[in-house]
């Protein structure tokens, strides 16, 4: 065959096309393969750097540890091995606009761990003419540190008749307990979940969340007889008798705890978390959120000369929206307390200078309620295994003043009392009136810090108006703008009158600073004043940010 022929021949042509089209094909083939490959093994190592950036968030202070641990658990490090891993801890900061900018490496406190893995892809068909390519993968992770705290806990110091009587009418049974019992209470700590949970069983609940349970209402008979399971000695004998009086009192539980997020755990999961709340602040929680007419009446004896009665009459407000006494969650959690508002009716009897005219002081005392915001968090550390927070305070505003307030004015707390002149003395011969009002407020928060020390010694820290008044009745009697009209002939002067008024009322002073005081610590309240304790601060929830 010559040549000619030979390039004319077209015999054989596509066996030759396919050969050289199976040859492409198989390159395109292994190339695919190994492409494909090394997409599944990034996708692999990706998915074990997020986790070890969400394990190694929970604690900063051994970030490069855990990290390391969690990728040669996941067989993308030989045990011990560091090559190609680069775990940095620092601040992960949401406020930020640029979310590139959000994370600073090794700023403090930390919050946020980013860890980045560099290990050569495996090829299969390429391997004899191209070099393995370098996968990396990078995650950061970033806590919320969520503060557990209350907001009004000054319950330890309680004149114990008194607090009996403002239990009682808010309970609607009988409270008698004792100072021991009292201080029994005080002292023994119940765990919240575990409370819950002896909780469903009085009601019968046997299946759901904590939230679910939450969501609704129980007797403050059924709530002593959760606690009372959970303690010994005294303060289970106390809490025994008042689930024994059957009170038929109920309590909106979501508003007397708020779980954050470990509300969604299932009932029965006590030990999940360590929250131990003091027994009588929840039970006075609970008597201040019953679903009572909040209204009582308290007759107390003083052994002021000449005082013939002194009565107390004490309505407690509905906590507005996001009210309540505990709450677990993230910055920007907020508690506030019920309002609560006094009516004071002290007499007194006159001397020869009144002609020994009774003297009546109506008072009464409007308190707003006060806010707890958790403003910021750290989490826990070597240095500081509790953590730290800031709390935001603001005591609530206080309006004291002279005056009747009628028993519809008590109870309707969206008509605020005014302040009037009223009529002290009024016979035949004589009248005299008075006008006075005290106000306390605080527009800008206090700012109350609680260290790891504070957090674990269960310190309460108190926020104080920066207007404090030493004695609350005093500046009010001293503000006291008396007139007096003599319409009888022989009586003494005015002026005489006005000084023997004043002397009267002066010695009345500290029984109705004591009494008011003594009315709002059992409500955990405080004039111009407010308690907030942090229980502690769980940063166990991370969650990838980038």
């Amino acid at each position: 065959m010559t040549a000619n022929t030979f390039r004319r021949d077209e015999r054989g042509n596509m066996a030759v096309l396919f050969a050289i089209g199976f040859a492409v094909s198989a390159m395109v083939s292994a190339v695919a393969v190994d492409a494909a490959s090394l997409y599944h093994e990034r996708r692999i190592v990706q998915a074990g750097v997020d986790l070890a950036a969400i394990s190694a968030a929970t604690d900063p202070s051994r970030a490069a540890e855990i990290a390391q641990s969690v990728l040669a658990g996941a067989q993308l490090l030989a045990p011990a091995s560091t090559d190609g891993l680069t775990v940095v801890a620092g601040r992960y900061d949401p406020a930020i606009p640029l979310v590139a900018d959000r994370f600073i490496p090794g700023a403090m406190p930390h919050n946020a761990v980013s860890v980045t893995l560099d290990r050569p892809g495996q090829l299969f068909f390429a391997a004899g003419f191209a070099p393995p390519p370098v996968i990396r993968a990078s995650g950061i992770a970033a806590v919320t540190p969520e503060v557990s705290f209350s907001l009004g806990s000054r319950l330890a110091s309680l004149n114990h008749g008194l607090a009996n009587a403002l239990l009682s009418g808010l309970l609607g049974t009988t409270v008698s307990f004792s100072v021991l019992d009292y201080a029994a209470l005080a002292d023994v700590q119940i765990e919240a979940l575990a409370f819950l949970d002896a909780l469903a069983t009085q009601l019968g609940v046997t299946a759901g969340t904590y939230d679910e349970l939450l969501a609704m209402e129980a007797g403050t008979g059924a709530i002593a007889a959760a606690m009372a399971e959970l303690t010994a000695g005294s303060a289970r004998s106390a809490l025994q008798s008042l689930a024994a009086a059957g009170s038929g009192e109920t309590v909106a539980l979501h508003k007397l705890l708020d779980l954050g997020r470990l509300g969604r755990l299932e009932l029965g999961s006590a030990g999940a978390a360590s929250l131990a709340l003091s027994a009588l602040e929840m039970l006075t929680a609970a008597a201040v959120m019953g679903n009572g007419d909040r209204q009582l009446a308290v007759a107390l004896g003083a052994s002021v000369p000449g005082l013939v009665s002194l009565a107390l009459d004490l309505a407690v407000g509905e906590p507005a929206q996001g009210g309540g006494w505990f709450a677990l969650g993230p910055t920007g959690t907020t508690l506030r307390t019920a309002q609560a508002r006094l009516r004071l009716r002290a007499e007194l009897l006159g001397g020869p200078a009144l002609l020994g005219a009774a003297v009546k002081l109506p008072l009464w005392l409007d308190l707003a309620p006060a806010e707890a915001r958790a403003e910021t968090a750290t989490c826990p550390s070597g240095v500081a295994p509790r953590g730290s927070a800031t709390i935001a305070v603001r005591p609530g505003l206080l309006r004291f003043g002279l005056g009747q307030i009628s028993d519809a004015t008590l109870a309707d707390f969206g008509v605020t009392p005014t302040a009037k002149s009223e009529r002290l003395i009024e016979i035949l011969l004589l009248r005299v009136t008075g006008a006075a009002l005290v106000e306390l407020a605080q527009t800008n928060p206090i700012l109350l810090t609680f260290s790891s020390a504070d957090i674990a010694a269960g310190a309460v820290k108190t926020a104080r108006t920066e207007t404090p008044v030493a004695s609350l009745s005093q500046a009010l009697l001293d503000d006291l703008e008396l007139v007096v009209n003599v319409l009888g002939i022989g009586l003494s002067s005015p002026q005489l009158i006005d000084l023997a008024v004043r002397s009267l009322l002066a010695p009345l002073a500290p029984t109705l600073d004591l009494t008011i005081a003594g009315a709002l610590s059992a409500l955990g309240l405080g004039i111009g004043e407010a308690d907030v304790r942090v229980y502690g601060v769980r940063c166990d929830r991370a969650a990838l940010v980038g």
